[in-house]
């Protein structure tokens, strides 16, 4: 049993959605916090948001969001969400979404199609890490599984353009990758 559920009724209604938010944090002053369809709708929101204090007093975003895409048939379903200016919603990920439970392990649950896939959320207590699982609970054909990840790294208080200090290289780690943007800033493992 969960301690908060939302239903696809709520989660589809974006008046509704976007104005319920959650927040996650540890110990060591780091956060993670969106709008329960985990559209970012404030500067402060991100997957990971951690203290930096040798740049700055305030925290940093490291991840904003990590998007995902399923593929089916060589059909690709975004299940994320941004909110651009002008209430302009694109993707629109959040008409997949079945539910949004609220517990130790927060899930969300998305059907696309003949896909249903549950997203399980922690955040750690003692470092700053953020495991997202997903499991893939029905599939009636070869389904693929796309992430995107929208890197930030920057300060809580501003807003990052394209620029040419930004260092859009990655290196090669064990089980994935990992990338720092700008000088000053710890790396990202994904």
């Amino acid at each position: 049993m969960s301690y908060l559920k939302f239903d696809r009724r709520l989660m589809a209604n974006l008046d509704e959605s976007t104005q319920r938010e959650y927040i996650r944090t540890n110990r060591k002053g780091a956060y993670c916090c969106s709008s329960i369809v985990g559209c970012n709708t404030r500067k402060y929101h991100g997957v990971l948001v951690v203290p930096i204090p040798t740049l700055s007093p305030n925290n940093h975003v490291l991840l904003s969001s990590l998007d995902l895409t399923i593929v089916q048939h060589g059909v690709p379903f975004n299940v994320g969400i941004h909110e651009y200016e002008g209430d302009v919603f694109s993707p629109k990920g959040h008409k997949y979404i079945r539910e949004y439970n609220v517990d130790v392990v927060s899930s969300t649950t998305y059907r696309v199609g003949g896909v249903v896939l549950r997203k399980e959320f922690i955040f750690c207590h003692y470092v700053n890490r953020a495991l997202i699982r997903y499991t893939l609970l029905e599939a009636h054909s070869q389904t693929t599984l796309r992430l995107s990840p929208f890197l930030a790294f920057r300060d809580v208080k501003m807003l990052t353009h394209r620029n040419d200090q930004l260092d859009g290289s990655y290196q090669e780690a064990t089980s994935g990758v990992s990338f720092c943007l700008y000088p000053g800033y710890p790396r990202l493992y994904l």
